[in-house]
């Protein structure tokens, strides 16, 4: 089947789109907004480059002369026709509805076919001006001759206009007094009524009132008044400002009905068939004025999509390069049109990276993708496209209907009844957490010595390591190598710890340090490992000149440095530390930073899984997973969520900003920054649905005035943990919540603090928070994990403060990357030089970790699918109530569902 063109990236793209438009997540078409994709074709013969994409796509869809999926095309020549005069949503919709998928049922566009009736008769010259009541009867005309039932019911009350038929006077008036009333006043007066609640006073369905501003609820204004009264509005304008305006109405319209029919459902046989999203395709011509009118339309659709929440339309437009407002690819400026467009470029593959990776409805409406096409072949050479294949049906779902009603019946007999109790599933109201089978964390005990003293032992630890590397390899026995360390400085006191990692993260290294030069002891062909830690101060303060100093120690000749290991926090001096090892060419690999924004090149690697996908997997599990508490004992999933950020703090601002966007439902964002006023930022909201804060008590107050509004409101505490300390002791006492409960869902900065007991005094608090491990003595483990936390607890303790907080876990899995990179450079090259390991680890590193399975593939900066624990915070410690990732390499150490008997799907990495 050619006609898309062969060349980079053109396959990847064709399989992304067939993914959107037949997702494998069937809630996908509901609740993952797609970007409209537009292909820029160049060169001489541009629009017939264009043409002939369009027209593989159409075959795609189109294969057998019946729809695959529901879709419509306008070419170039109807786009032209219509600019300027008319809606291109007329004939979209239109089209549409014409030869739908064999057996899956007619498209019920209610809102699309009202709103269509509307703008005809307002583009009609001839019409009259019409009032509310004029423009209701006219529409409602239109509608009988679109129902078979209420045109019975017309007929009933009369054929004529004044419902008078032939017959003796004393019948024909009877008809008058007794059927017209019944059969044609009463059903369009509760048709137009019906209009008016649905489309101004309905807040789920009350699109209309959205789009014209008007307020919910019953002292709305009627519909068919408003709508005459804009339809008066536009006639006095601009003929194509008014064409735009009816656009956006269609469009609003259209979409609310596609968002209507792509709900999933497994009761109805109709909605269990609208299993595909709806696709528009658009080859925009090269003449200015069609080609502005495409612009203009994907510009207001994604408004359109954004406003509406709909997600069921997969939209591309193919053009040539300089009939829109774009850059050509040799560089040259074309026309200055400045509309939908100028969205992001890339090509066929980028487009590919961001359809595969569209997540959530995002809080603006999303730019085009923009992809040039690759330069054109023969036709005969083109890329084969195989059809879509979305899943077919035996029956239509009328005969399903039928067929299953038949069925039902035959079982309202004494087994049947019996049956249909066994088999009927009740809604799960029970509460993640509190499953007495899970492994839990237990309450660590805390060190009755100094945090300096443990930093100190954890330091000597290294140190006595250090001086046996020495001895060994001064005896002329194996090759040893500098692994450098930065972390920051111990807290200065007890209460410090729970909110420090310098000690946990020193004592993985250490134990990491032993096993790999133990290995190297046994086996000549691997590299002895020296660690030079270094302090960059609290909270990385010298991260920057540390990470100077050591570049300059690694220029020096005879310099046995291979690489970083550390950064425990994502921070403005972590990342510019990270920044300038990278520039001296100095491979690191990160332990419990997770922030994507560390990523500033290739040099780059951690160990932890990054802000995306954790955000990704707690905002799935706030959505899906029953954690708000209604306080008869039965949970639900949250419906709304306050998010709580430092604007100024790089892993709070990155991780609150993308569970934002991922939870989908708009939360409310309060920002604040400890030490007070930001800045001189004002108080009070930002940007929409922002404000910011100057205080913990105002943002407890704000926080408050949110869960009272709507009790199933989830907090999202992307803030440090130091601050969420004292965030509780504001809410609960000095606030109008006291005695509310509140359910909290953290990272993993809350971790240690949480597995400390830190807030078990809380009954009205619900807490989960994210862990990079599971507890000692899951199932779960792999060997390598159960060897590790042996070795750990043998030397610090089974009760230690940080065994179950993944933190050192982490840094053990830093340095066993670092060193397998070395002994592949070792045993290839028999030199093992800094860009001999930076090479291994390009080239990929598998191998199981304490933490969970690291692979590393080539070109890629973070294990797939690293695993991620969400634990729910009781009074007997902390229990596991979602882990998923890659474990173990086997597939029996893969969690990929979680929930009740595994109901929902983990999050993967693409």
């Amino acid at each position: 089947m050619p006609g898309f063109t062969e060349g980079e990236g053109a396959e990847e793209f064709i399989e992304a789109l067939k993914g959107a438009v037949v997702p494998r997540d069937r809630k996908a078409k509901g609740r993952d907004l797609l970007p409209p994709v537009l292909l820029l074709a160049d060169g001489e013969r541009a629009a017939a480059h264009a043409h002939q994409a369009m027209r593989g796509l159409r075959r795609m869809l189109y294969p057998d002369g019946a729809k695959r999926v529901p879709y419509a095309a306008l070419g170039s020549d109807e786009i032209r026709a219509a600019a300027g005069r008319r809606p291109l949503t007329l004939d979209l919709g239109r089209e549409l509805c014409v030869d739908v998928p064999r057996r899956t049922g007619r498209l019920r566009l209610t809102d699309f076919f009202l709103t269509r009736d509307i703008v005809e008769q307002a583009q009609d010259p001839r019409a009259p001006e019409p009032d509310g009541r004029a423009l209701r009867d006219h529409c409602y005309a239109q509608r009988i001759a679109r129902g078979p039932l209420l045109r019975a019911l017309w007929t009933l009350g009369g054929d004529s206009a004044e419902g008078g038929t032939a017959g003796p006077g004393w019948v024909a008036e009877l008809r008058r007094l007794l059927m017209r009333p019944l059969f044609q006043l009463l059903p369009r007066w509760w048709w137009g009524r019906r209009r008016t609640r649905l489309l101004l006073r309905s807040t789920r369905r009350g699109w209309y009132a959205d789009w014209r501003r008007i307020s919910h609820g019953r002292t709305a204004e009627d519909f068919f008044e408003n709508a005459a009264r804009l339809l008066r509005a536009e006639r006095g304008r601009d003929p194509e400002a008014a064409v735009g305006r009816w656009e956006e109405l269609l469009l609003h319209a259209l979409l609310a009905d596609l968002r209507r029919a792509a709900r999933p459902g497994r009761i109805s046989p109709w909605r269990r068939r609208r299993r595909t999203r709806c696709v528009f395709l658009l080859e925009l011509p090269e003449g200015a004025a069609g080609a502005a009118a495409g612009e203009r339309f994907l510009e207001r659709y994604a408004e359109a999509a954004r406003d509406t929440r709909c997600a069921a339309v997969v939209v591309v437009a193919a053009s040539p390069a300089g009939a829109v407002g774009v850059s050509r690819a040799d560089g040259a400026a074309s026309s200055p049109a400045d509309g939908a467009t100028a969205g992001e470029s890339g090509g066929l593959g980028r487009a590919a990276a961001r359809l595969r990776g569209a997540s959530g409805m995002p809080s603006r409406a999303p730019r085009p993708l923009r992809a040039a096409l690759p330069a054109p072949v023969p036709e005969p050479e083109g890329l084969d496209l195989d059809p879509v294949s979305p899943r077919t049906f035996r029956l239509g779902p009328a005969a399903e209907l039928a067929l299953t009603g038949v069925v039902v019946a035959a079982l309202l007999s004494a087994p049947g009844v019996w049956l249909l109790d066994r088999v009927t599933d009740e809604p799960d109201r029970g509460c993640l957490g509190g499953a007495s089978s899970e492994v839990v964390a237990g309450r660590p005990e805390l060190s009755a010595d100094s945090p300096r003293k443990q930093y100190e032992d954890a330091r000597r630890l290294i140190r006595e390591e250090n001086a046996q590397v020495d001895r060994e390899v001064g005896d002329g026995d194996g090759t040893a190598r500098t692994v450098v360390h930065i972390g920051s400085d111990v807290a200065a006191d007890q209460e410090g710890q729970r909110y420090n990692a310098a000690v946990p993260e020193l004592r993985g290294i250490a134990l990491a340090q032993r096993a790999l030069n133990d290995e190297a002891r046994n086996d000549s062909q691997k590299v002895w490992l020296r660690v030079d830690s270094r302090n960059a101060g609290d909270d990385f303060t010298n991260a920057p000149r540390i990470a100077r100093q050591v570049a300059e120690d690694a220029r020096k000749k005879g310099s046995r440095i291979i690489g970083v290991v550390g950064f425990s926090k994502s921070l403005k001096q972590t990342q510019e530390a990270v920044r300038i090892l990278g520039g001296a060419r100095i491979p690191v690999v990160g332990t419990t930073a997770t922030a994507d924004l560390m990523q500033v090149d290739g040099y780059y690697r951690r160990v932890a899984p990054t802000d995306s996908r954790e955000a990704a997997i707690e905002a799935d599990f706030a959505r899906r997973g029953n954690i708000m508490d209604d306080g008869t004992g039965s949970c639900s999933p949250a419906r709304a969520a306050v998010v709580v950020k430092d604007p100024r703090d790089l892993y709070s601002d990155e991780i609150g900003t993308l569970f934002a966007e991922r939870f989908g439902a708009r939360p409310f964002t309060l920002e604040y920054t400890p030490g007070g006023r930001s800045g001189g930022i004002a108080q009070g909201p930002g940007q929409d649905g922002v404000a910011r804060k100057d205080s913990i008590g105002e943002l407890a107050d704000a926080v408050c005035e949110r869960v009272i509004a709507n009790p199933r409101t989830v907090v999202y505490w992307a803030s440090r943990a130091l601050q969420f300390s004292a965030f509780l002791d504001d809410f609960g006492d000095n606030t109008a919540c006291e005695g509310r409960k509140l359910t909290v869902l953290g990272g993993n900065d809350l971790t240690t603090a949480a597995l400390a007991g830190e807030y078990a005094d809380r009954p009205w608090l619900r807490l989960y928070h994210t862990v990079h491990v599971l507890p000692a003595g899951h199932p779960r483990l792999s060997d390598i994990a159960k060897k590790f936390n042996a070795d750990y607890a043998r030397d610090f303790g089974s009760h230690d403060l940080w065994r179950d907080d993944g933190r050192a876990a982490l840094a053990y899995d830093a340095m066993q990357l670092m060193a397998e990179a070395a002994n592949r450079a070792f045993r290839s090259t028999d030199n093992v030089e800094r860009s001999n390991v930076q090479i291994g680890l390009d080239n990929g590193i598998r191998k199981q970790g304490a933490s969970g399975y690291l692979d590393v593939g080539r070109g890629r900066s973070v294990p797939r699918d690293k695993p991620l624990v969400i634990l729910h915070h009781t009074d007997r410690g902390s229990e596991p109530v979602l882990y998923c990732g890659a474990f173990t390499q086997n597939p029996a150490g893969r969690a990929t569902h979680w929930g009740p008997r595994g109901k929902f799907s983990c999050p993967r990495d693409s």
